[in-house]
C-alpha cells in the first residue's frame, strides 16, 4: 500500500467514526438537555440535587472496570486478524471473568456502606432528612450500574471486531427509549429511583441485546472450548492499568468526589447545579473522544509506516479542532447560560456568569488534557502520562476543596483548571514534541526514524 493510500484510508477511517458517533451524541443530548431539564423542573432543586449525588455515587462502580476494555479490544482485535477463533475465545471469557468479578465487588462495596454507613456520615449533614429518599434510590443505582459496567463490556468486544457504528446504533436507542420514558413519566409524580430507571435502564436492555446479537454472530466466543486462563488475566490488568489512571480515575476524582464534596460543603442544591455543568462536560468530551479515538489508532498505522509528516498534520489538525470548539462553548456558555438555564431546568436554577466563565476554562484545560494523551497513545506513550495525569489532578483536587468553600462552584472550577494547566498542560506537549523529534519515542514495527517535519 502506497503512502498516499494508507493516509486515504487513515482519513476515511476518521471520517466514518464520526460520523457513526454523531447519531449516538445526537440522542444524548436529547436526554440530557431536553428530558432531564423538564424533570429537574418538575421535581425541584432540591430533589433533583439528590438525584445528581445518587448518580455521582454509584457511578463509581463504573471505575472497578480497571481498564480492561480498551486492552479487551486490542487484543481480541489482534486475535481476529490472525483468524485464531480459539484466541478470541480465551480473550473474551477471561476479559468477562474480570468485568464481572469487579462489578460484583463494587457492588459488595456499595452494599456494605449502605447497610453499615448512616447516610449523612457517607454525603455530609446537609443530606440529613432526605433518607427516605435516597436509600431506595441508592440501591436502585447500584444495582442498575453493576448491571451497565458487565453488559458494557460489548461495547468493547465490538470496537475490537471495528463495529464501532453498531456500539453507536444501540447507544443511541437507549438514548432515546430513556429520554422518551422520562418524558412520559415526569406527567405523573416522578422520584428519583423511576429517574435513575429511566435514565440507566434502557441502556442496559440495548446493551444485553447487542450482546446476544454479538454471540449468535460468532457463538466460538463462548462455545470455541475455550477456557479463561490466569495468564490472560494478568495481561488484560497490566495492560488496562495505565488506561484506568488517565481515565476512571480522572473521571471519578473530577465527577464522583468533586460532586460527593461539593455536596458535603455546600448542600444538594450545588450539587444539582454541578451536574449540570458536568454534563456539559461530558458533551464537551464526547466531542473530542470522537475524533480522539480513531485518530489515535489512525496514529499507531502512520507511525508503523515510517509517515511522520501525516502525524505532524493529524496533531495540529486536532489542536485546532480543540481550539475552534472551546472557543464556541466558551461563547455559548458564557454568553447565554446565565439566561438558559433557568429557563431550561426552572426558577431555582439561577446562577452566576463567574461559574460559566470558569466552567469554560476548565473545558479548554481538560480538553488540552485529553487531546495531547490521545496523540500520546498513538505514539505508544500512555505510561508516560501517567505520573503528570495524576500529579495535575492531586493538585487541581486539592486547589477546588481549598477554594470551594469561600467561592463556590467557579472556584472549584477555577482549582481543578490550574492543577491541569500547571502540570500535564505542558508536559504532555512536550512529551509528544520529543516522540516527534527522535528523543525516546516507543519502536512500532518500523526501522523509520521518527522526526519533525519543517
Amino acid at each position: 500500500m502506497t503512502t498516499t493510500q494508507s493516509r486515504g484510508r487513515r482519513n476515511r477511517s476518521i471520517r466514518s467514526a464520526v460520523s457513526a458517533s454523531l447519531l449516538s451524541k445526537g440522542s444524548s443530548a436529547v436526554l440530557q438537555f431536553l428530558a432531564l431539564p423538564l424533570a429537574a423542573r418538575v421535581l425541584g432543586r432540591d430533589e433533583f440535587g439528590i438525584y445528581a449525588t445518587v448518580s455521582f455515587a454509584v457511578l463509581a462502580v463504573a471505575v472497578l472496570q480497571l481498564g480492561v476494555g480498551p486492552a479487551l479490544a486490542r487484543n481480541l482485535s489482534a486475535a481476529s486478524a490472525d483468524g485464531d477463533r480459539r484466541e478470541e475465545g480465551r480473550v473474551y471469557l477471561s476479559g468477562a471473568v474480570l468485568v464481572v468479578a469487579f462489578a460484583l465487588a463494587g457492588f459488595l462495596l456499595a452494599a456494605a456502606l449502605l447497610i453499615f454507613v448512616p447516610l449523612d456520615v457517607l454525603f455530609g449533614a446537609e443530606y440529613a432528612g432526605y433518607e427516605a429518599t435516597m436509600r431506595p434510590a441508592l440501591w436502585t443505582g447500584a444495582l442498575l450500574m453493576t448491571g451497565q459496567v458487565i453488559v458494557s463490556m460489548t461495547d468493547r468486544v465490538r470496537e475490537g471486531y471495528m463495529e464501532a457504528s453498531i456500539v453507536n446504533a444501540w447507544s443511541a436507542a437507549g438514548n432515546l427509549v430513556g429520554a422518551l420514558v422520562v418524558l412520559v413519566g415526569v406527567t405523573g409524580q416522578p422520584t428519583v429511583s423511576f429517574l435513575l430507571l429511566a435514565v440507566y435502564g434502557p441502556n442496559i436492555v440495548a446493551r444485553l441485546a447487542s450482546t446476544v446479537l454479538l454471540l449468535r454472530k460468532r457463538p466460538w466466543l463462548v462455545t470455541g472450548g475455550a477456557r479463561p486462563r490466569l495468564d490472560a488475566m494478568r495481561e488484560l490488568i497490566g495492560d488496562g492499568l495505565s488506561f484506568s489512571a488517565t481515565s476512571f480515575i480522572v473521571y471519578l476524582v473530577e465527577f464522583v468526589a468533586c460532586a460527593l464534596i461539593v455536596g458535603r460543603v455546600r448542600g444538594p442544591q450545588d450539587v444539582a447545579v454541578f451536574q449540570i455543568f458536568m454534563a456539559a462536560t461530558t458533551a464537551f468530551h464526547g466531542m473530542l473522544r470522537m475524533v480522539g479515538t480513531p485518530l489515535w489508532a489512525a496514529i499507531v498505522d502512520a507511525k508503523a509506516r515510517g509517515d511522520w509528516e501525516w502525524v505532524e498534520s493529524a496533531r495540529r489538525r486536532y489542536h485546532f479542532y480543540l481550539a475552534a470548539l472551546t472557543l464556541l462553548a466558551a461563547v455559548l456558555s458564557i454568553g447565554l447560560g446565565p439566561w438558559v438555564l433557568p429557563r431550561w431546568y426552572g426558577e431555582d436554577f439561577v446562577v452566576e456568569r463567574a461559574v460559566f466563565a470558569s466552567h469554560a476554562v476548565f473545558l479548554f484545560a481538560m480538553g488540552w488534557r485529553h487531546v495531547n494523551r490521545y496523540i500520546a497513545i498513538g505514539l505508544g506513550l500512555v505510561r508516560r502520562t501517567v505520573a503528570s495525569i495524576l500529579s495535575g489532578l492531586a493538585v487541581g483536587l486539592f486547589l477546588a476543596v481549598f477554594l470551594l468553600p469561600e467561592h463556590g462552584l467557579w472556584g472549584l472550577f477555577a482549582g481543578l483548571s490550574a492543577g491541569i494547566l500547571f502540570i500535564p498542560g505542558w508536559q504532555l506537549p512536550l512529551l509528544v514534541r520529543r516522540c516527534l523529534n527522535d528523543e525516546g519515542c516507543p519502536a512500532a514495527g518500523s526501522t523509520a526514524a521518527p522526526r519533525m517535519v519543517d
